[in-house]
């Protein structure tokens, strides 16, 4: 590991000084190469076991005591005043992730350009253009200065600065040293600027419509119904099924009033937007897990819940790990680097989990435009101008002008119309009052209360168990609601389409203690087919809930060992659909060989030894391209429309599991010749079958051709993590890995940086026992033993008890 290192620093310096040439000043080759404060003295000893001391700030004192749990990622902190927990809690986020809060903050205020150089204009460009900072200031002055947000917030960046002021050059991580730069103070403005970077990139498929138009636009209306039904096809085990609440789904609602096969608008020449590389903090491929069970299904009367939110797998990890007791409050979870609070977690009292919701929030229109002004609802009306200047390192400043119009931001795009973006997260929002809110939630009850007050924006399918034995799932937000039109594409800028209100509260999806037993959510349809209301179309294909329904559908007596089996698990689902029909379409030419015996034996589980795993991971990849490239080549889908990039146009492992491979599914299961299967270019007819033996010669051909047989998965399928600042030396080794992008403790794609970031299991009758891990470490320096730590355990699939017996005792429950 560290002879890798060292090797790397030599490339990292190289890389900076090629990138940098012109950028200068860089920091002096005698102060890098210097042995005692440069790139090569060694990281700063963290603290270990416990330590009390005392903080003094504005006239007043504290006692605090720390507790170091290194080895597992976790740092617990008790004050016996909350404004010094939450002033520790920002010292010690800045001591072990100091860069990686540094380069958050710039990505989220639009300074990025200012310390990277212009390589990263784009992404201040987008982070201008989302308001992140007139939103963030505008939430600062409405933020009341005897709140309990706002003594958090203060105070934690008050923790944060006082590190930064203490730094000298020693401990000055790696990257800043490199590129000559000390960071400044922080300020309340900036975390809530980080709370809208974070709302943004848990906005899924944010730029979705944009593609979408090509499809409205190339396709004939029959092409687009069939291909991409508004109502997802195939096996679907909605979260909030209307057998299990059908209250809301008593509403008129505007489904009726859309039209979603046919384009709003016909945009001439290519819409090319320049969207960001933006850091994946987190990335907006958020596929996740999380359920919820009650003493339907236990072994006792008890709730337990469990979580993994499938995130960037990267060094530094995107969470920390704390345990925060203060007066009213003693809670142990994860944390985003930058936040105050535990985001996910949970406490003596509540447990809870989350899920991306895959819920459309951003709506485009195309602006009837005249110089400055724009038509709606039938008058011309002034674009709001907001001029903004970035710095950029090594270049001249760049300036832009954002145009703002009553139904959103317009961005930048070479199609000759005006598109602007509206999105739910450009006004005030208080998602961080919520996180420190439910930090200290007695029942789900106040949970509730503080999710539908507080959390609008960026819609998470929120499971919570509680220690009365209570079980929901909250799927809550703002569901913008309009009258005309398809929001699956551009929509008609004049007014007509605009966004006239919200769904009401009381038809928001929602379950609470259903009669079946449990919760559960794996980024699948939120709702059934007759829900009244447009909320979206683009999920993921639901295979991973398939497999979560069917366990936790047909199991009793779930106990702790029972959930980490669930969570582990790595069955394909597909499987189930595709195997039987693929063993008929080969079965004439290939029954008495090996890959037939293979097949016909597997038990569908993307284990590291399984040569099936690969022979049917390739083969459906194959299956999928065969079946559908030929629609791509007849509309004219290429790669500046979103060909291999987005999940509806054959976009990556990672992506592609969306609505093509659920028409595979319901076609191979209902309809097997259906005439969809034939190709458009030629008119060849083809079936289900004759297109799986095509695949299966080319998979067949390809693993032969490439690997001299057939590998086990492991052999070719791998982990690693991925370096947070896009430094490939400071990436982690990969290792075999089981999965796949359909399975539940997945893994996407083959060589995979994305996948269970964080995995929690809590009994809520014993939640001192619940587990976890994330993987990496607790630090950001790559010399560090707790850089990477838990790579490996966490990929072999092992648990810590979060609160070890051993601690002290201040932090133990009551």
């Amino acid at each position: 590991m560290k002879k890798r290192f060292f090797t790397g620093l030599i490339v990292i310096i190289i890389f900076f000084i090629l990138l940098f040439i012109s950028l200068t000043p860089l920091s002096p080759f005698y102060e890098l190469l210097n042995p005692e404060t440069g790139i090569y003295a060694r990281p700063p000893p963290y603290s270990s076991g416990v330590s009390t001391f005392t903080i003094e700030r504005d006239n007043r004192s504290a006692s605090v005591t720390v507790y170091y749990e290194n080895c597992l990622g976790f740092i617990g902190i008790y004050s016996n005043h909350n404004w010094s927990l939450f002033y520790e809690q920002g010292y010690l986020e800045a001591r072990y992730r100091l860069a990686q809060i540094e380069i958050i903050k710039a990505e989220a205020t639009g300074t990025l350009a200012s310390i990277i150089g212009k390589s990263e204009l784009s992404s201040d460009i987008l982070s201008r253009e989302l308001l992140n900072c007139p939103v963030a200031r505008e939430e600062f002055q409405n933020l009341s200065r005897s709140s309990y947000t706002y003594m958090a917030l203060s105070n934690f960046v008050a923790g944060i600065n006082s590190y930064i002021n203490g730094l000298t050059y020693k401990d000055m991580p790696l990257l800043f040293k490199t590129l000559n730069y000390r960071p400044g103070d922080w300020n309340v403005t900036d975390v809530l600027a980080i709370q809208q970077s974070f709302l943004w990139e848990n906005t899924p498929a944010n730029f979705d419509p944009l593609y979408f138009q090509y499809a409205l636009e190339k396709m004939p209306e029959n092409i687009v119904r069939a291909l991409y039904p508004a109502y997802p096809a195939g096996i679907q085990n909605p979260i909030v099924p209307y057998k299990c609440n059908p209250s809301v789904y008593k509403e008129t609602g505007d489904i009726n009033n859309l039209s979603l096969y046919t384009p709003s608008v016909n945009i001439t020449g290519n819409l090319n937007f320049s969207v960001s590389r933006c850091l994946e903090f987190p990335s907006s491929r958020s596929f996740s897990n999380d359920w919820a069970v009650n003493g339907i299904k236990t072994d006792n009367t008890s709730a337990l819940l469990a979580n993994d939110p499938h995130l960037t797998t990267s060094v530094p990890s995107i969470w920390m790990g704390f345990q925060l007791v203060s007066p009213g409050m003693n809670v142990i979870g994860v944390v985003f680097p930058g936040f105050p609070g535990i985001i996910l977690g949970h406490n003596r009292y509540i447990a809870w989990g989350a899920t991306n919701g895959q819920i459309q929030e951003t709506y485009f229109y195309a602006e009837v435009s005249k110089g400055y002004t724009y038509l709606s609802y039938n008058k011309w009306l002034h674009y709001k101008i907001i001029n903004e200047t970035i710095d950029v390192r090594g270049s001249s400043p760049y300036h832009l002008m954002i145009r703002i119009a009553n139904n959103g931001v317009v961005m930048f795009n070479e199609s000759g119309t005006e598109i602007a973006m509206d999105w739910t997260g450009m006004h005030p929002t208080y998602e961080i009052t919520f996180f420190l809110n439910i930090d200290r939630s007695r029942d789900i009850k106040g949970f509730v209360s503080n999710l539908t007050k507080y959390f609008k924006v960026a819609i998470q399918n929120w499971a919570v168990a509680d220690s009365n034995g209570n079980i929901g799932i909250y799927p809550y937000g703002e569901y913008p609601i309009i009258e005309h039109g398809d929001p699956r594409g551009i929509l008609n800028g004049t007014g007509i389409s605009n966004w006239i209100g919200f769904v009401p509260l009381r038809y928001e999806p929602y379950l609470y203690d259903p009669a079946r037993g449990f919760v559960f959510s794996d980024n699948q349809i939120t709702v059934s087919d007759n829900y009244p209301y447009y909320i979206g179309w683009d999920y993921e294909s639901g295979y991973r809930a398939d497999e979560a329904y069917h366990l936790l559908n047909s199991s009793y007596n779930i106990n702790m060992d029972k959930m980490k089996s669930i969570q582990l698990t790595v069955h394909d689902y597909t499987t189930n659909i595709f195997l039987k029909p693929l063993l008929r379409a080969i079965s004439r030419y290939y029954s008495n060989t090996s890959y037939y015996n293979e097949l016909s034996s597997w038990n569908g589980n993307m284990t590291i030894n399984s040569t099936a795993a690969t022979i049917f991971y390739f083969w459906e990849n194959n299956t999928l391209n065969d079946t559908f490239m030929p629609y791509m080549e007849k509309y004219n889908i290429n790669q500046s429309n979103g060909l291999f990039n987005v999940s509806f146009f054959l976009g990556p492992d990672d992506m592609y599991h969306g609505p093509l491979i659920e028409d595979l599914v319901n076609w191979t299961l209902n309809d097997p010749y259906s005439r969809y299967f034939d190709n458009p270019l030629n008119g060849e007819t083809r079936n289900f079958y004759t297109i799986a033996l095509t695949a299966f010669n080319q998979t067949i051909r390809y693993l032969n051709e490439r690997y001299g047989g057939i590998p086990a998965w492991g052999n070719i399928h791998k982990r690693y993590l991925v370096s947070f600042f896009g430094i490939n030396a400071m990436n982690t080794m990969d290792v075999p890995a089981a999965g796949d992008g359909n399975t539940i403790n997945a893994a996407y794609g083959i060589i995979s940086d994305f996948g269970p970031s964080w995995r929690l299991i809590v009994n809520m009758s014993r939640p001192e026992d619940a587990i976890g891990i994330y993987p990496g470490g607790i630090s950001e320096n790559p010399l560090s033993k707790y850089y990477d730590n838990n790579f490996i355990p966490w990929n072999n699939g092992l648990y810590y008890k979060i609160m070890p017996e051993n601690e002290p005792e201040v932090f133990r429950y009551e």
